[in-house]
């Protein structure tokens, strides 16, 4: 087995299922309403659907940058305002969060070892640092959805 394909496999794990600290990304996402999502439930916190797309924006960054694609702008697509919370708009936000996992892993499993030690254009960590760094940060984020869904369920 490759580093790539145990990154792969972490990746899988975290977003799917298997993983040693508990639910997946998707699992936790599961069944969570437009509303739910839309809650906010401390004025200077993030509420859920904030935090996919904030998930969505770091992910597509990383996957330009292994494609040596120019970042886009974290103005007001890092934390982007929460559209009215409608199941279409959940739908279409969770649908660019599919296809930002998807993109990523491809462009995941097109690296080779040996890129992994190098840093990724204009950037000093790297491709191992920024990769795992995105299994880290969807982690870091589930558990605060998963938090979140608590709290909001409750309500």
């Amino acid at each position: 087995m490759t580093e790539v394909d145990r990154i792969l496999d972490q990746y899988d794990r975290a977003m799917h299922g298997g993983a040693w600290h508990g639910d997946s990304l998707w699992k936790i996402l599961k069944g969570i309403s437009p509303r739910q999502a839309a809650t906010h439930v401390d004025p200077k916190a993030h509420n859920i659907w904030e935090l996919v797309a904030h998930m969505t924006f770091w992910e597509t960054q990383v996957y330009r940058r292994l494609n040596h694609l120019p970042e886009r702008s974290a103005v007001k697509r890092n934390f982007p305002c929460t559209p009215e919370a409608t199941a279409k708009n959940w739908n279409l936000t969770l649908d660019e969060f599919r296809k930002s996992n998807d993109d990523f892993r491809a462009a995941v499993s097109e690296l080779k070892d040996s890129r992994l030690s190098q840093p990724l254009p204009g950037r000093k960590m790297p491709a191992y640092a920024e990769v795992h760094g995105v299994i880290q940060h969807n982690l870091y984020h589930a558990g605060q959805i998963a938090l979140l869904r608590k709290i909001v369920a409750a309500k």
